[in-house]
């Protein structure tokens, strides 16, 4: 990552990251469950952000990577269990395989920690999962009735799991502001594309789509100002890595913004 010139390459950065989401993907693929509901998504965010957490010498050791691993696996297994319909009249056979690949995954985020000898990360990790099942919940059951407690709901299901991570490693907090905001436009791009949960309760709250659309619109943009302010106030490898990720996420028609 760094050289002994103290050159900082995306190049090398970017094969790091590959490598991780290539190694996390093998720990999570299950034939049965693959050919059933399909391979496992690894969202390479998520990796960038939890590596940029740790130090580049921290990240050498196999411990910190199954730590990296174990915690993009247990935000698998929660979203693939999103992916029941809140409410079912029965559950079919495809909503019985999804539960199991998401118990799956669940117990590779386990078995993962054993191995990395990181079992006190599950305590590390748990206040956190237990604040995005109750703001999954909250947007499940219609239990928002404003925009911001939307977009609270989504920074939080996104973010406290990683957040925990860069809080236990006491990492850098100008580098986490600006990763909480990628992980909130992350989620609130895809609901722009393909209207989910959060897409469902900003309408709810706002009264029409295209209200809630509006919505999400101009907090995008909020977000990338944000993000634009946090760069200027980082170190360059960090505001590399955050700038190639900004870059990648948001679509041109939001790069009329202005540049924070």
């Amino acid at each position: 990552m760094i050289h002994e010139r103290g050159v900082f390459t995306m190049k090398e950065w970017q094969e790091e990251q590959k490598a991780l989401n290539e190694e996390i993907s093998r720990v999570c693929r299950q034939p049965f469950l693959d050919k059933v509901i399909g391979p496992p998504s690894v969202n390479p965010l998520r990796t960038a952000a939890l590596m940029l957490a740790f130090t580049d010498e921290d990240r050498k050791q196999a411990r910190v990577q199954k730590q990296i691993a174990a915690a993009v696996l247990i935000q698998l297994a929660m979203d693939t269990h999103d992916l029941i319909p809140s409410v079912t009249e029965e559950m079919t056979q495809e909503h019985q395989l999804i539960v199991l690949a998401g118990d799956f995954f669940s117990g590779m985020y386990y078995r993962t920690l054993a191995e990395a000898g990181s079992i006190h990360w599950v305590e590390i990790l748990a206040d956190a999962v237990k604040k995005v099942n109750e703001a999954k919940t909250s947007l499940h059951r219609h239990q928002l009735h404003s925009k911001e407690a939307v977009f609270g709901a989504v920074q939080t299901i996104e973010g406290d799991i990683i957040g925990a991570v860069y809080k236990e490693n006491k990492a850098d907090k100008t580098v986490w502001h600006a990763i909480q905001q990628l992980l909130a436009a992350d989620r609130l791009l895809q609901e722009k594309e393909k209207p989910f949960i959060a897409f469902d309760a900003l309408a709810r709250v706002l009264g029409t789509n295209e209200q809630a659309a509006g919505a999400l619109k101009h907090q995008l943009e909020q977000i990338r100002l944000t993000i634009n302010t946090c760069i200027q106030n980082m170190d360059e490898r960090s505001a590399s890595v955050v700038r190639a990720e900004r870059d990648r996420l948001f679509s041109v028609p939001l790069r009329f913004v202005e540049e924070g």
